[in-house]
């Protein structure tokens, strides 16, 4: 029976950094197939949820502008079970570990830990968890599924996530649709949701608020 092969993707919005990543990955897991990166956090949330066929593990940075790392890791794990995530900074790991093992991430690694950054990757793909010494818990995927979908907190869905950001980066109704592949009727209703759970009394509202949790 062939063995099947891991796909991978990495999402980072330094595009000398992401490049790079890609390059060595690349060479250095010659047992993956490497995706075409994501250069945000609303297209890794595209591309993991919205996806016929979502990627098998997720290297993601941490602190992304627009959507950050732990906001699509949480977006991502409430819709899916199954992929793996390896969250990774530039900063201290105990900056991010936790904030990422909370999300849903099965563990995380320094940017500059080039040497082991082959090893994580497959480590996470083989179901076992990496905190890269930071000393925190993380949860296997299917463990960080069942928590955060229990969580009753009033996180956007990943739907709801795109359409928002699409609006507040100016787009219409009519052009979000059709970059969603859905009714107009559908972004409204996504906008409405999204407002009703980040308690926004308006549009104008909505994205000022958005774009604060954005920012954090």
């Amino acid at each position: 029976m062939e063995h099947k092969r891991n796909t991978l993707l990495i999402v980072d919005n330094d595009h000398i950094t992401l490049m790079a990543l890609h390059s060595f990955l690349s060479k250095a897991l010659p047992d993956f197939d490497l995706l075409p990166p994501a250069d945000g956090g609303d297209k890794a949330i595209q591309r993991c949820t919205g996806a016929f066929d979502p990627p098998q593990v997720l290297l993601i940075d941490m602190s992304m502008s627009g959507i950050n790392g732990p906001m699509a890791i949480r977006a991502i794990r409430r819709e899916n079970r199954d992929i793996r995530m390896l969250a990774m900074t530039s900063f201290t790991l105990e900056d991010y570990a936790r904030e990422a093992a909370e999300a849903g991430a099965q563990g995380i690694i320094s940017k500059n830990d080039v040497q082991h950054m082959a090893n994580a990757l497959q480590a996470v793909a083989d179901d076992r968890l990496w905190d890269g010494g930071a000393k925190v818990a993380f949860d296997d995927a299917a463990t960080a599924y069942e928590r955060v979908k229990a969580e009753r907190k009033n996180d956007l869905s990943a739907r709801e996530i795109e359409a928002v950001n699409a609006w507040c980066r100016g787009m219409t109704a009519a052009r979000i649709a059709e970059s969603m592949d859905v009714s107009e009727n559908t972004v409204r209703t996504y906008l409405a949701r999204a407002s009703e759970k980040l308690g926004c009394a308006s549009r104008k509202e909505l994205i000022s608020t958005w774009l604060r949790l954005r920012s954090r």
